[in-house]
């Protein structure tokens, strides 16, 4: 016997189930074919397999839903951040000008645009404003990228400005530390800057003074008016013991007629500290401090630079 005849005679017999109630009704008798159980049972598989398909494709939408929302909430925030950063990198900035006009620095820029201040919204910022307003906003990519790139400029360029600030900064800190201040000794001033009647007997002539004389005992400490390095510190014909120090901006300080010199050539001073001791030694007249100021290569009247602390 074949295959197909054997098959054909299996589907051809019939199953008898039997229902017995617990009650006084009769026993129930089900004839079913081994067809119609075949028919059954692929129909049972075929309604599972499109149920379970049909329910994996809503699982997948509703997957993709879920993804959907986390992705427009990553968005959100991310475009809420950028907006909270460009707002810091805006009080960044006025604190920049404020601290540019509380130095009363004047950068190229600011040199530039003083006369031709200006600004306004980008067309981002009219867009997000009525999105705002119409209470329609939304979420774009290409925006938010923009808004990331018009960030990271700030940024760029404030890092920029608050760089020169800082050189602006050191740049006057060295000036005032260069620039010569104060008396450099205590004592009664007995000679100014310019022409004046020699002081000795022998020479009736006049001559420039180019330096101020402070009298006072002997041994008063002298000071360095500014920092700098020593260039002279040893015996210089008629100025005695003399201290000259180099300072940067062009100055030079001279300290003459010490009894005692208490820095070295090459030590590095600084304002205020004391360099040598009152004298009398060179061409002098009595125990005093000769005192000048030298800037780019002449003699500067030094009062310019100490009669606001005369007194």
């Amino acid at each position: 016997m074949s295959v197909s005849e054997t098959l054909k005679k299996l589907m051809g017999r019939k199953l008898t189930v039997m229902l017995i109630p617990h009650n006084d009704i009769g026993p129930i008798r089900i004839n079913l074919s081994f067809a119609l159980l075949g028919i059954l049972a692929l129909s049972w598989t075929g309604l599972t397999v499109w149920s379970g398909f049909i329910a994996s494709r809503h699982v997948d939408y509703w997957r993709t839903k879920a993804d959907e929302h986390v992705l427009r909430a990553k968005v959100w925030y991310f475009s809420r951040e950028v907006q909270r950063s460009r707002e810091y990198m805006d009080r960044v900035r006025e604190t920049e000008i404020a601290l540019q006009d509380l130095l009363n620095m004047k950068t190229r820029k600011a040199i530039v645009q003083s006369d031709h201040a200006m600004g306004g919204p980008t067309p981002l910022d009219r867009k997000q404003l009525s999105e705002l307003l119409t209470g329609n906003p939304s979420l774009n990519i290409d925006d938010m990228n923009t808004e990331l790139e018009g960030v990271k400029k700030s940024g760029s360029d404030l890092m920029a400005n608050f760089e020169e600030i800082s050189a602006y900064i050191k740049d006057q800190h060295q000036l005032f530390r260069s620039t010569p201040e104060d008396w450099p000794t205590q004592g009664r001033l007995t000679s100014g800057f310019g022409m004046r009647k020699s002081p000795f007997e022998e020479d009736d002539n006049e001559h420039f003074h180019r330096g101020l004389d402070i009298a006072n005992a002997l041994g008063t400490p002298v000071h360095a008016t500014a920092d700098g390095t020593v260039r002279i510190a040893s015996w210089q014909g008629g100025f005695g013991r003399l201290v000259v120090i180099d300072h940067t901006r062009g100055f030079q300080t001279y300290y003459g007629h010490n009894s005692e010199i208490l820095v070295k050539v090459g030590d590095h001073v600084k304002r205020g500290q004391v360099i040598s001791y009152m004298g009398t030694s060179g061409r002098s007249t009595g125990y005093h401090l000769h005192y000048e100021v030298w800037q780019n290569g002449r003699a500067v009247d030094p009062i310019k630079f100490v009669k606001t602390k005369e007194g």
